[in-house]
């Protein structure tokens, strides 16, 4: 699941822009400006509601206008494209938004001082080269930014935490706990003691239908039965439990966090959805949110010594 790249520009830069496109196709899922409009709304209000869509944007800004400032003649770039540089860095932050700069294009003074990166004049014969050197750059700063996670708009950063926090970690520090002293443990109603846990996250590739039923759906096409699992220091949690391996003392526990409930309602808010179904746009929040989800909660996983190792993730169609 790639990061999601919004590139922008000047109708005259869009050849430009295309090579951005293609050079940066390899570290995450572009789209071109020209293709997020709707018809019967305001190109306002289409760029207001792309931004929690993308987690970075590239605004290209070409020198396409002249404009005269305290009498003197500058080449600029269209005010559109500077607009929505603005819209993006204030939605995103500034850590994810690029304005790549066309060599002698006039600038606010408000972003003097900031590292920019400028291109060569489009018709200069090392523009080639100066303009996939600043998309290598990019393209490392975006796969370095790929290992941090922020709050954003939407809630799915802090979702994964607390259900990693309240649940997962201190779930599986537990077990592991009664493992390590040879203490039973209540599965339903049988006491095992544990040899083997392990412990699988099931993560839905959408969002479009009640956890719970995804839940009993997926219980009933494997046949898991439904269970408590008791341990000392937690309060007993339902599982899904493989209990073919449950006489062994090897413990396969599957959960599909009914957290992601939440989620759901806040992406339906958040898009005002007054239908049946779901539109492209809904369909790529969805997609970012159970991203950053996912990759929170792996981050997660992966730093806490009780859960590596041990807690695995999956995104699956349920």
């Amino acid at each position: 699941m790639k990061p999601k790249i919004f590139i922008g520009s000047s109708k005259e830069g869009l050849p430009v822009a295309e090579k951005i496109f293609s050079g940066l196709s390899h570290v995450g899922d572009c789209q071109m400006w020209n293709t997020v409009f709707d018809f019967g709304s305001s190109t306002y209000d289409d760029l207001v509601s792309q931004i929690p869509l993308f987690d970075f944007a590239i605004l290209l800004a070409t020198a396409d206008d002249f404009t005269i400032s305290r009498k003197t003649e500058f080449h600029t770039v269209r005010d559109n494209v500077l607009f929505e540089f603005g819209l993006f860095a204030g939605g995103l932050g500034k850590s994810k938004v690029f304005y790549i700069v066309e060599e002698g294009t006039k600038i606010p003074s408000d972003l003097s001082g900031i590292t920019l990166p400028f291109i060569p004049k489009i018709k200069d014969k090392g523009f080639e080269d100066g303009l996939n050197d600043i998309l290598q750059k990019i393209a490392l700063h975006i796969t370095n930014q790929e290992n941090t996670y922020q709050l954003g708009l939407l809630p799915s950063t802090a979702i994964a935490y607390g259900y990693f926090n309240n649940f997962i970690e201190k779930t599986t520090q537990s077990l592991l706990e009664s493992k390590s002293k040879g203490k039973a443990i209540t599965v339903g109603e049988q006491q095992i003691f544990i040899t083997d846990l392990k412990f699988t996250i099931l993560v839905p590739n959408d969002l479009s239908e009640d956890m719970f039923k995804k839940v009993a759906a997926k219980r009933l096409i494997h046949g898991w039965e439904k269970t408590k699992v008791v341990a000392e220091g937690v309060r007993d949690y339902d599982f899904s439990v493989d209990t073919s391996k449950v006489n062994n003392g090897h413990l396969l526990l599957i959960d599909i966090p009914l957290t992601l409930n939440a989620l759901n309602l806040a992406i339906e808010l958040y898009a005002g959805k007054r239908h049946l179904g779901k539109n492209a746009k809904e369909s790529l929040l969805e997609y970012r949110e159970i991203r950053n989800f996912t990759r929170t909660l792996e981050y997660l996983i992966n730093r806490s010594s009780f859960t590596k190792n041990v807690v695995t993730v999956e995104i699956v169609e349920i």
